[in-house]
């Protein structure tokens, strides 16, 4: 058996997924955010300012990113180059974020 074909057997694909997953959904919130700080209403039915809907939000997307990125390397840090994959995944955590961002911008806007 290949050492990918073990990778599989132990849960690889599934972490993977469940660590995109939670990326996706973080950046969710941290597009949803960063709306609600662009749009000036009240939210909750007029219980929260724009301001603080948009800024807990904001908050709670990058404690749970940084939560989200910390167990990746954790898990990362138990492999053979890990230093290279740990640097990898911080690069793509960012960049990911701030596309998904704009893409829901751009939805939101047409």
């Amino acid at each position: 058996m290949t050492k990918f074909g073990r990778l599989l057997d132990q849960g690889f694909s599934k972490e993977v997924f469940d660590n995109l997953r939670n990326l996706l959904m973080c950046a969710l919130l941290l597009a949803a955010g960063t709306d609600a700080l662009h749009t000036v209403s009240p939210l909750f039915l007029g219980l929260f300012g724009y301001w603080i809907a948009g800024w807990g939000l904001i908050a709670l997307a990058v404690i749970l990113m940084l939560l989200n990125m910390c167990d990746g390397l954790r898990k990362l840090a138990k492999t053979r180059y890990h230093l290279s994959l740990q640097i990898v995944l911080c690069l793509l955590y960012v960049v990911m974020a701030f596309r998904i961002v704009e893409i829901v911008w751009n939805f939101r806007a047409t």
